[in-house]
């Protein structure tokens, strides 16, 4: 599991890579300030799970995880081997991502989203050592699933909130464990395949160091600062834009979990944030909630990282208008891309809502994002395979460098696909050089090449919900698509041709869904009955057509 070898040779000359872990980070800052508040819990973790909200020191926090590290060694894991976790946003999760970076384990953290279908899937193509849970997130029985998968993996399951099943034994530091490579596999996050099928990202400490810089960089992170993590910590998001950023600045981390807007706002005050990374939907509806508003105090926040679907270029202007706080536009994946438009890159934030630096084109510097130099970018024609150079031609946004993964588990194939001849990254995401003059230094996003809905921060295979709905008794034709919405980027649509003389409504599909034990956030919100599905002269079913034809029917 460890990153390219020439990869890892030209980049440590380079000195983008070097030998420092994510624990060594995080014992730096222990040693350089004990006593100061390293980790918050969600105040309302009750209501969602099990075990009373935590304010963890340095120091308190540095036990806890030399306490989990033997716990590690207990159950015989090793470096290299891999612990599945499926945590919500609470201090342990945090305590074991850290356990995991100090013995050199490979950590696997999931969704408390996904469901037995999507677990399943995950458990067999990891393999894990161990798996780690909770007793429950809200009214689901987390530790009962994940204890099945166990067992049928003939694996131990810790539930972090049950005395009888977790080791209460062994909290000495072990002094004798061999040094973990910065090399090395620190975490398989999950992204889903256009066809469905999960595809694990293995990822370095070096990989998420440079994906931390450049957080850290763009953000204009201080020592100390507070910040506030509302997204799950399982992905490039809240990893990358929160953990790392946070080992960077030797700050608090305040957690948060589900996303609640009224509670969010009120940590920003009461744990004087300075900064934090939020969905577009909190934006869009905090500018749209005139008594939130009104009565929101975001006087200690001084910026607000925001992605995962567009923002309207209105919501930008308005919110630094209002609130006086910089908002960052991030274009990021699990794989490692890490486009940000900031004040200081794009001052127009009409224009930062949807225009990013071309970073790594040689003509242009971003001196406010030095990481920007580790990484290098252009547009391919997905046709023709030629690079554009011209403004308002669309092309797919390929890139190599310092934040990019390597492979992808157990699947070269996938894994080579995923990189052209010359090593660059296929994003599979549309873009466009933004125009002339001035406008030649910035890419437009326009798109995606590959059939991937992105509800709120999480990618929806379409073909994932053909098949599962394939067998459907009043079903003959399916297709899932994508629509847009301002709050949540995109939703899920359904476009059926039921079977002559059946009728069909929404509900009967979603139940039908959910009796397949899927995660929630993949449920259609609008179904669409035709008498045939649009397909071109390869038979192949138009999603866009069908998007199209849903914009119609709703206006």
């Amino acid at each position: 599991m460890n990153s390219d070898l020439e990869r890892v040779k030209g980049y440590t000359e380079l000195g983008w890579w070097g030998q420092q872990t994510l624990d060594d980070y995080f014992i730096e800052n222990t040693t350089k300030h004990p006593a100061r508040c390293a980790l918050v819990d969600p105040p309302d973790r009750t209501k969602w799970t099990e075990g009373a909200p935590a304010r963890l020191s340095y120091t308190t926090l540095n036990e806890k995880v030399n306490q989990w590290a033997c716990y590690l060694d207990s159950e015989g894991v090793e470096q290299g081997d891999v612990v599945l976790a499926q945590l919500p946003n609470i201090h342990e999760l945090v305590v074991l991502l850290l356990a995991c970076f100090r013995v050199g384990a490979v950590i696997s953290p999931v969704l408390v989203q996904f469901d037995q279908n999507e677990l399943d899937q995950v458990a067999e193509l990891l393999q894990p050592k161990l798996i780690v849970t909770t007793t429950r997130f809200k009214q689901r029985n987390l530790g009962k699933t994940l204890q099945s998968i166990a067992n049928r993996l003939g694996v131990p399951c810790w539930l972090c909130d049950d005395e009888k099943t977790f080791p209460s034994s062994k909290s000495q530091t072990r002094a004798n464990r061999p040094r973990v490579d910065a090399n090395s596999t620190a975490t398989i996050c999950w992204t889903s395949g256009t066809e469905g099928t999960p595809k694990g990202v293995l990822r370095s400490h070096n990989q998420w160091l440079a994906t931390g810089r450049l957080m850290a960089e763009s953000s204009q992170l201080q020592q100390g600062d507070r910040l506030l993590n509302t997204r799950p910590l399982v992905n490039m998001a809240a990893i990358g834009g929160s953990l790392c950023s946070w080992l960077q600045c030797a700050g608090t981390l305040v957690l948060h979990h589900p996303l609640d807007m009224d509670l969010a706002i009120e940590q920003i005050r009461d744990e004087k944030v300075n900064v934090t990374f939020m969905p577009p939907a909190f934006i869009v509806g905090l500018l749209k909630n005139p008594e939130l508003r009104a009565n929101a105090n975001l006087s200690s926040l001084r910026v607000l990282g925001s992605g995962s679907a567009a923002i309207p270029d209105w919501a930008v202007l308005e919110f630094e208008q209002q609130f006086k706080v910089s908002l960052i536009n991030f274009f990021g994946s699990n794989e490692g891309i890490g486009l940000v438009s900031t004040p200081d890159e794009m001052p127009d934030p009409l224009l930062r809502a949807t225009l990013f630096p071309r970073f790594g084109v040689k003509e242009f510097d971003w001196p406010s994002v030095p990481t920007a130099r580790e990484m290098t970018t252009k547009l391919v024609d997905p046709e023709t395979g030629d690079e554009i150079t011209k403004p308002n031609i669309s092309g797919e946004l390929r890139v190599k460098g310092s934040t990019i993964f390597a492979n992808y588990l157990n699947a070269p194939q996938a894994t080579l696909d995923a990189f052209d001849e010359e090593g660059f990254y296929r994003s599979g995401d549309l873009f466009e050089i933004a125009g002339d003059g001035e406008l030649n230094k910035y890419y437009r996003f326009v798109g995606r090449c590959k059939e991937v809905i992105i509800r709120g921060g999480f990618n929806i295979a379409p073909a994932e919900l053909d098949s599962l709905l394939s067998d459907h008794p009043a079903i003959a034709e399916i297709a899932a698509y994508g629509y847009p919405d301002e709050r949540l980027g995109e939703k899920i649509g359904v476009a059926v041709v039921p079977k002559p003389g059946c009728s069909l409504q929404l509900n009967d599909i979603t139940e039908y869904l959910k009796n397949k034990h899927i995660a929630v956030f993949k449920l259609p919100e609008h179904l669409m009955l035709l008498d045939q599905l649009p397909r071109n002269g390869l038979l192949k079913v138009l999603r866009r057509e069908l998007t199209e034809m849903h914009a119609r029917l709703r206006v």
